[in-house]
């Protein structure tokens, strides 16, 4: 018995594993209101503004454009 709950929960975590390998998740990125523009986190602009960090898809529906210098929609 102690040894079926132990497979149990070996196939559990391994099927877990194995889904969120193959899920992927949503891109954060880094939007600067100012601008409304959305930036990779390394990007330069990014390091002198007040930003907030959304998903990719956030920033668009708030009309918000990729930076043509880092190109956040290039992950």
């Amino acid at each position: 018995m102690r040894r079926m709950r132990f497979v149990t929960l070996v196939l559990v975590l391994a099927g877990t594993a194995l889904l969120s390998c193959t899920v992927s998740p949503k891109k954060s990125v880094v939007a600067i209101d100012k601008t409304k523009t959305y930036h990779r986190e390394n990007c330069p602009p990014v390091h002198m503004a007040k930003t907030t960090v959304m998903t990719a898809g956030e920033a668009r529906r708030l009309n918000y454009k990729p930076c043509p210098i880092c190109k956040p929609d290039s992950l």
